[in-house]
């Protein structure tokens, strides 16, 4: 038992306890353990350290008091390690070690006196069983700790990958905006009012995160119409205006790719109607999907309260008359209803594109260029 307990002091103290080596006394009891076995061994055969009479009754022999010495020499030399490194261990086990080892001691010291059975044995077995307890104790102590530490890393990996994908988006709604210049900080705007419309919907904060991504990015389809195309001053040809009307379909390829599939929803939709008559699906009510039409909404709103080449800011009265028309045909009432009542809220018009997100050359941009679909969001936004 001694022996088997000084082995997982070895590893306790070598693993746990943050020694290089094993203290010098363990590797001592390590070779005089099975030296005090052999002593047993021996005395089996010489009666060195006991004898029975000729009645079988249990006698002690001279060499008795050596098995007692060998065995209390180990437990001090053990002790010794326990208290010289006590603070390298958790409390459980140290606890636990110096419960063994002192009532191991004590237990030698008391069988010189103690006639007829074994207290060292008795005490042994009894401090290991306990020890066992302690140890399982602090292996779950152990175990729920690394299990909490497993958890917090992958919560903070998850965050810096939900920073960087937050990153990416925003860079790349950058990008989109700045290849059109007839908008500046539009993807920005629709995600911020879709993300309203879907707040006043009841949604949860993990839907509206969804629904905020999914507008930020619900133009990156222009990135595959020729900016001759997109930046042209005045009408577009027939052709040039089913080259523009393919910007869904292009935005649903790019981000289709993407594992979070609701992205490319609302670039593949964003411009369905809800009447029929939008396109690239020509998706009618609630087929169109969800998303799509709250981002519908943010995205009509967003391009009659932004600046044009042609116009200023829209009036919020003519806004409103806007969006009442449209309600049922080409937006979703719900959210067409949700967006006039965050109209009410804003008494001093602040949901608009503010003059300094306008780009310098802005007034200076010739041509009234209107577009072929001429309502509301169906303006070029």
């Amino acid at each position: 038992m001694l022996l088997c307990f000084n082995l997982y002091l070895i590893d306790l103290y070598t693993h746990e306890g943050g020694l290089e080596a094993a203290p010098a006394r363990l590797i001592i009891v390590k070779y005089l353990s099975p030296a005090g076995i052999l002593m047993v061994v021996f005395s089996q055969f010489t009666g060195f350290y006991y004898t029975f009479d000729e009645l079988n009754r249990y006698q002690r022999a001279p060499g008795f008091i050596l098995s007692c010495l060998i065995a209390l020499s180990i437990m001090i030399l053990q002790f010794s390690v326990i208290i010289q490194y006590y603070r390298h261990l958790s409390r459980s086990i140290r606890i636990s070690l110096l419960l063994f080892a002192f009532l191991a001691i004590a237990a030698s010291i008391l069988q010189t006196f103690v006639y007829g059975f074994s207290l060292i044995n008795i005490t042994v077995v009894a401090m290991a069983a306990l020890l066992y307890i302690f140890a399982l104790r602090d292996i779950a102590i152990e175990l729920e700790h690394a299990k909490k530490l497993e958890i917090d890393f992958y919560k903070e990996e998850q965050q810096k990958e939900h920073a960087l994908f937050e990153q990416t988006a925003e860079a790349l709604a950058t990008a989109i905006d700045a290849k059109d210049r007839y908008t500046h900080g539009h993807s920005t705007r629709v995600a911020m009012y879709s993300t309203r419309i879907a707040q006043n919907v009841g949604k949860s904060k993990e839907e509206c995160e969804e629904i905020y991504f999914a507008a930020l990015l619900h133009d990156v389809g222009k990135i595959g119409v020729p900016d001759r195309i997109i930046n042209k001053n005045g009408r577009l040809s027939s052709d040039e205006y089913d080259q523009i009307k393919l910007h869904p379909v292009y935005g649903n390829q790019i981000l289709d790719n993407i594992q979070t599939s609701y992205l490319s929803i609302g670039a593949h939709y964003h411009h369905e109607r809800y009447d029929g008559r939008g396109y690239p699906e020509g998706l009618k009510g609630e087929e169109i999907p969800e998303i799509a039409r709250i981002i519908a909404v943010a995205d009509a709103y967003d391009a009659m309260t932004s600046r044009r080449s042609y116009r200023e800011t829209l009036p919020q009265q003519k806004v409103r008359e806007e969006l009442v028309n449209a309600m049922g045909s080409q937006l979703d009432p719900k959210y067409a209803k949700i967006m006039l009542d965050l109209m009410d809220q804003d008494r001093e018009y602040s949901m608009q594109e503010q003059t300094s997100q306008v780009s310098p050359d802005h007034d200076q941009r010739s041509g009234q260029r209107q577009d072929q679909e001429g309502s509301l969001h169906q303006e070029r936004a």
